[in-house]
């Protein structure tokens, strides 16, 4: 009796072993150095993400980056607002591999209509997003939280800030969001506290303020940013007195979060996060 109720206790292990492993995969957040535009790519198990995919110089350089790291297929690739420094690769790239689907902005521009119309002929499907909108795949939950209200004036408050957590760390990525549109997600209650904070509009002093800094109260902070007119000095400041790790891509190069671990590609530093 008791040889049988160790095999059945054994077999009971294995099969929770199995699941965990097939539930559960490698997870990744690579925040690509190409200056003072944006792309980040997401491993989320077996789905792969881009948010932004950056500024024309630099699409070659993403094309060859998602090579090395083995992406032949894109799930989805997330725009966060119509400006050239995070759409303008996005042609040559979805060109380049597989792609799943595009998640563009819902509010009207011109440069909404003119992407729509060149993905659609090549047959890659659109889905526009909306407040309330949302990735699940397993370890990885994104929300749209931002914008609360449109803007007709300041294309950088239309963006789209997705707020949630990948294999247990708490992420903000904020686009370019300004100083308004920080105001309205706060007046809303939408935002919490994060343990990565993508900084948003390259840590021009547009953004970031002090009252967004007490709410979100971010570990570590990312800055993608050339080193000559980004970041601003009191942004990074006001980041560093939050008590933030502050990373920024002209400095680090290429910044990756694995496995709990912190990781740049200029100097291999690695900071455990867990």
């Amino acid at each position: 009796m008791k040889k049988i109720l160790a095999i059945i206790i054994f077999a009971i292990m294995l099969y929770m072993n199995s699941v965990t492993l097939a539930d559960f995969g490698k997870y990744e957040v690579h925040f690509l150095g190409v200056g003072q535009s944006d792309c980040t790519l997401i491993k989320a198990d077996n789905k792969n993400y881009l948010i932004d995919t950056g500024a024309a110089y630099y699409t070659k350089r993403i094309i060859k980056y998602l090579d090395l790291n083995h992406i032949e297929r894109i799930d989805g690739i997330i725009l966060t607002h119509y400006h050239d420094d995070h759409y303008d690769g996005i042609i040559k790239i979805a060109k380049s591999r597989e792609v799943g689907k595009v998640y563009l902005p819902d509010h009207e521009n011109y440069i909404r209509n003119i992407l729509s119309d060149k993905l659609n002929k090549m047959g890659v499907r659109i889905e526009y997003i909306k407040k309330g909108w949302e990735i699940k795949n397993y370890g990885c939950v994104l929300k749209a939280v931002g914008p609360i209200h449109k803007s007709g004036t300041v294309e950088n408050n239309n963006s789209i800030v997705l707020q949630g957590k990948i294999n247990g760390l708490k992420y903000i990525f904020a686009g370019d969001c300004e100083r308004s549109e920080e105001e309205d997600m706060l007046k809303a209650d939408e935002l919490g506290k994060c343990d990565v904070l993508k900084v948003p509009h390259h840590g021009l002093n547009t953004s970031t303020t002090g009252r967004f800094l007490e709410k979100v109260k971010p570990r570590v902070a990312i800055i993608t940013s050339n080193g000559t007119g980004t970041p601003d000095k009191r942004v990074e400041n006001r980041l560093v007195k939050s008590g933030a790790i502050v990373w920024r891509v002209d400095n680090q190069g290429n910044i990756v979060i694995k496995d709990d671990l912190l990781y740049c590609s200029k100097n291999h530093t690695s900071i455990r996060l867990k």
